[in-house]
């Protein structure tokens, strides 16, 4: 399939200038050293058997973490578990990883000439007057500015280069038609309101019993609701990786053999302990507002230097929600894990003294440190813990995996299954599985979804990774697309049929109300009140109601107008409306707005099938995780 479609996709027209970012978030960050030890181990995943360390993975993840804090400031910290950042940074360094290879594979390249002329042109290295700085000042930039010197930075810029290549191949048959454009424009241009009055299912009476001679006509008069596209019978066994947790033996022996054998991976900086005070300037605060919260930031730190309470001013006073919780203690941390303003002061001044008031892009700091402590060792004893929990699932995988791999080897037919389950003492469990219908009880595995939709009756998969660990599957029977039997979908059946009832109920009492004098009267009977819905575009949601294509319809159609009365059905239940806005379409104004709109839509079509293609790729490539490692980040 994807010989195919790069077949159709050679001709290179366009730039995504994205793409870079979108895979790959080289960024900023502060992690405590301590709960991020690398202890979980010296890769962080394979792509085809090749490690991608731990130390670049950190390195992603921590770029990210100041993204994101400065992005989202006082929030972030509440939100950074939802991030995720470790599933972010390990999946957008495996897609590089795989996007690159892909790019060789295409015969795609980036030249000497291409590499210079990015650089040239970049305007971190032109002076006030356009002009290119000069070699001399250009490597010195690099080395202050970027890990691995000038040969590393050129390498990265090579692969940004690759990446705007690949993803011209892989996207340049995106198209938005004039139809599309008509409706996205629309959608953003024109508005109407109403006055409305929600009739929901919950305020109408209907008949609640559905009857089996009820539920065969639905049935029958609905059935391509009930289509099933093309599905697998399967038959498979699950072998649970936590199964083989008590069997992976971890001695206090193999635990300080890791440690000794990773000597260099609990080396620590020099760190500092410290706490503070932050004060923040009120958004687009400059002058008096600015100076107001420096003085207040001033006298604060008077009176911690006079002997107040630290803790208790940070507590009831700092603006950094989660440190003034802790008294406003930041824990040990290294050079260069917080923003530099404050990473200067708190390493220029010695353990139990006050730093001057520092400004940083977060607002005005009172800081006090603590501790100090020179660059050294991680001792074993804090790092035991996490390295046995590692090993053991280690082992437990290494465990889960052979027995995977033995089961599928006794497997020679599909009839073998079995008894080879019996053997391994397994339950063989049976599914109809399609795209709609994903064995929800094993997790979201695509590798898992991909495979079984390919396979043929009588076929045996090799292990699929699963949630807990490995699934060997049989193919019964290939089932070609059918309307499913009313007895497969009975309780689907009857919520249907209960629905309709409920939504002609209400729309009965929806033309009742507007039958009245006015909404107003008509809505007292029902004990309902009638709503203005306020400005709406096309397809926007009604307030109280949600999406409703009906109405939608009635208020953006051709005839509509200001006046324009009706009674339409929605999900659930019934609206009674009066327009009291609506916009005429302007085709001068669509066709002046129409080629900007047409590329901004282009753009996302490409990303959309650059995404798309890359899900096809990840699928060709045999991708392990360091799941701990990734997790510890993850938080």
């Amino acid at each position: 399939m994807l010989n195919v479609m790069r077949d159709n996709l050679r001709h290179l027209k366009w730039v995504l200038a994205v793409v870079a970012a979108s895979l790959l978030l080289y960024l900023g960050a502060f992690f405590d050293p301590r709960s991020y030890s690398s202890a979980t181990g010296d890769w962080a995943a394979k792509v085809d058997g090749k490690a991608i360390s731990t130390q670049e993975f950190m390195a992603v993840a921590r770029r990210q973490d100041e993204y994101y804090r400065r992005l989202l400031s006082g929030q972030y910290e509440q939100m950074k578990k939802g991030l995720q950042l470790g599933s972010q940074a390990i999946q957008g360094l495996i897609d590089k990883r795989i996007v690159l290879a892909d790019a060789s594979k295409l015969g795609l390249s980036a030249t000497k000439d291409e590499i210079s002329r990015a650089i040239l042109e970049d305007p971190s290295f032109k002076d006030a007057s356009g002009n290119f700085v000069g070699k001399d000042r250009y490597t010195e930039f690099i080395g202050a500015n970027f890990d691995g010197g000038v040969e590393a930075f050129e390498r990265s810029v090579a692969e940004q280069i690759l990446f705007r290549k690949w993803a011209d191949v892989v996207s340049s048959g995106a198209q938005v038609s004039d139809s599309e454009l008509e409706r996205i424009w629309t959608s953003r241009n024109v508005r109407a309101a109403a006055d409305y009055v929600y009739v929901p299912v919950s305020a109408v009476t209907f008949e609640t019993h559905v009857s089996p001679t009820d539920a065969t006509a639905w049935y029958e008069s609905h059935r391509d609701d009930y289509r099933r596209p093309e599905a697998r019978k399967i038959r498979f066994v699950v072998l649970d990786r936590q199964a083989q947790v008590a069997k992976a033996s971890v001695t206090d022996a193999d635990v300080k053999a890791d440690y000794d054998g990773h000597a260099a991976d609990y080396t620590r900086p020099e760190q500092r302990h410290a706490r503070h005070i932050l004060l923040k300037v009120p958004p687009g605060g400059q002058g008096a507002d600015k100076e107001s919260v420096r003085a207040l930031a001033s006298s604060l730190l008077t009176r911690v230097k006079n002997g107040e309470d630290f803790a208790g001013l940070a507590r009831s006073m700092s603006q950094d929600p989660i440190s003034a919780a802790q008294g406003g203690d930041l824990g040990w941390f290294g050079r260069s894990a917080m923003v530099k303003p404050f990473d200067d002061a708190v390493f220029a001044t010695d353990p139990g003294q006050f730093a001057p008031v520092v400004e940083t892009d977060f607002g005005f700091h009172v800081i006090q440190v603590l501790e100090s402590r020179s660059a050294g060792t991680t001792p074993f004893d804090e790092v035991k813990d996490s390295i046995r929990k590692r090993l053991e699932l280690q082992r437990a995988q290494e465990l889960v995996t052979a027995e995977a791999a033995k089961l599928r080897d006794a497997l020679k037919s599909a009839a073998d299954l079995d008894a080879a389950a019996a053997n391994a003492g397994l339950k063989v469990e049976e599914r109809i599985v399609s795209p709609d219908d994903p064995p929800a009880d094993l997790g979201p595995s695509p590798e898992f979804q991909s495979s079984v939709a390919r396979m043929q009756a009588g076929e045996i998969s090799a292990p699929l990774g699963v949630a807990r660990g490995f699934a060997v599957v049989v193919c019964s029977e290939v089932l070609p697309p059918t309307v499913r039997p009313q007895s497969e979908v009975m309780d689907r059946v009857t919520n249907d049929v209960l629905n309709e009832r409920g939504r002609a109920a209400a729309l009965t009492a929806a033309r009742r109300i507007l039958a009245a004098s006015s909404l107003e009267a008509g809505s007292k009977a029902l004990k309902l009140e009638v709503k203005k819905s306020g400005d709406l575009s096309s397809g926007g949601l009604l307030p109280g109601v949600g999406s409703a294509p009906e109405l939608d319809a009635a208020m953006f159609g051709p005839g509509s107008h200001v006046g324009s009365r009706g009674a339409v059905t929605t999900p659930g239940g019934a609206v009674a409306y009066e327009l009291t806005r609506h916009d005429a379409f302007d085709p001068a104004k669509f066709q002046a707005d129409k080629a900007t709109l047409r590329n901004e839509l282009l753009e996302q079509q490409r990303s959309q099938t650059m995404q798309g293609f890359l899900e096809l790729l990840r699928q060709e490539h045999t991708i392990e995780i360091n799941q701990p490692l990734v997790d510890s980040v993850n938080g």
